[in-house]
């Protein structure tokens, strides 16, 4: 369990790229995406100083994954016609969104050693 923080970290700097891609992207097409370039700094924040041991790093990154999992869910409270949660969602959302709620749950569960 000594190993979920960096590894959280890591996936929080991945995760952090496919925002800021993904922001670029709708810039690019003329939709204002400030809230994925939010993300994607506190992701890259959070990984950056917990990768580094610096104060705070970890409650940084859980705080910026908790964010892109409430970000992830977004198209979930829409409301839609459609019976059930996977025909919402196609499987590639679906996979972001587990990624991310592990990443929280990686973080949490992070036992620091002295």
């Amino acid at each position: 369990m000594t190993w979920f923080g960096p590894a959280s970290a890591w996936a929080a700097l991945l995760m952090a790229a496919m925002f800021a891609v993904n922001a670029y992207f709708q810039f690019a097409t003329g939709v204002a995406s400030w809230v994925y370039v939010g993300v994607a700094a506190l992701l890259f924040l959070g990984g950056f100083r917990t990768l580094r041991k610096m104060s705070g790093g970890l409650r940084l990154l859980a705080g910026a994954w908790g964010v892109a999992a409430g970000l992830l869910l977004m198209p979930l409270t829409v409301a839609q016609g459609s019976p059930s949660l996977l025909a919402r969602l196609s499987f590639g959302e679906i996979g972001f969104l587990v990624v991310a709620l592990a990443g929280v749950a990686m973080t949490v569960l992070h036992k620091e050693t002295k």
